[in-house]
């Protein structure tokens, strides 16, 4: 008897207890983890993958390229022998904006190969100095938004935003050993490393950085040495003046080579001949004569550069 009545008590005991814990409020804030409490989620998702850090993973999206511009500026870039201006320059910097050339430079010829003026605007403001400052480009009235292009081949070595004065800038290397600026973009759409063309769009104009209104900043330099753009473009008719640059040391001073010491004429028509000898190029060649590449190359119906010794050519 006594056996059955606390057995009764036990089983209602059981009752009462698991009724009361029932009925206390789940806490769904914290829950214990080592290292824990950390807050629980409520997943509202279904068959949503979850990473080992507990991150729901989003879906994969579509590569945009222009959406990655900045993530290599930390990158310093190895310089290899195909890329612009090795064995010339010392170094391919994606981080300093301006080259610091610290060796001898000769006097050199450079070809400027395939170009496409950036911007076929008018230039509002010319290289010289500008009452205490010394403007090193041209301005050429740009409006925001209108695509910018290379203005030669070569690789980008400096894309940034906030780039002092020039707002968001960037720099090429080229295939005739110049760089090429671009200044006070409102939008930049390479990366340094980049390769490209004449005529590319890298950019659209702006009126970032140190500007006063709409345009873009253009800027020529050779070894870090800024000259001119006016020495090499037409920028009235959008064209180079000369495919053909001559430099001393760093500086571009002369855009004509100096007068030829011996010329061989045939009396009849004042036409000048070369003979062709070891070690000569086109470009040496037409330095010699004040004459360009391209005119050798049309007078004597050449299609490349290569010329072999003993060969006569004409130069006017």
């Amino acid at each position: 008897m006594m056996l059955n009545i606390k057995y009764t008590l036990l089983i209602l005991s059981c009752i009462i207890l698991s009724y009361t814990v029932s009925a206390q409020p789940t806490d769904t804030t914290f829950k214990k983890h080592i290292g824990g409490p950390y807050p629980v989620i409520e997943d509202t998702t279904t068959e949503t993958e979850i990473d080992s850090l507990g991150f729901y993973l989003e879906e994969e999206e579509t590569y945009n390229f222009d959406d990655d511009i900045d993530n290599n500026a930390s990158m310093i870039f190895s310089y290899f022998e195909w890329m612009p201006g090795f064995g010339l320059y010392e170094s391919f910097d994606v981080l300093s904006t301006h080259y610091r050339h610290t060796t001898p430079v000769k006097a050199d010829t450079l070809i400027l190969g395939n170009f496409c003026t950036p911007a076929k605007y008018r230039v509002t403001s010319n290289y010289g100095r500008r009452r205490r400052r010394m403007h090193y480009g041209v301005d050429l009235g740009y409006p925001t938004g209108t695509p910018v292009v290379a203005a030669f081949d070569g690789i980008v070595r400096i894309s940034k935003s906030n780039a002092g004065g020039y707002g968001n800038l960037i720099v090429i290397r080229h295939d005739n050993n110049l760089e090429t600026y671009y200044g006070h973009l409102s939008k930049r759409m390479v990366n340094p490393g980049q390769l490209v063309r004449a005529g590319d769009t890298i950019g659209l104009g702006g009126n970032t950085g140190r500007s006063y209104g709409s345009h873009l900043h253009f800027e020529t330099r050779y070894l870090g040495t800024p000259f001119n753009p006016a020495k090499i473009i037409d920028f009235n008719n959008f064209n180079l003046i000369a495919d053909t640059l001559y430099t001393s040391g760093e500086a571009v001073k002369v855009s004509t080579p100096p007068v030829a010491k011996k010329v061989e004429t045939s009396p009849a028509n004042n036409k000048v001949y070369h003979r062709i000898r070891d070690g000569e190029s086109l470009s040496t060649i037409a330095r010699k004569y004040r004459t360009s590449v391209s005119a050798i190359k049309r007078l004597n119906g050449l299609r490349s550069d290569f010329i072999r010794a003993g060969r006569t050519l004409r130069v006017r």
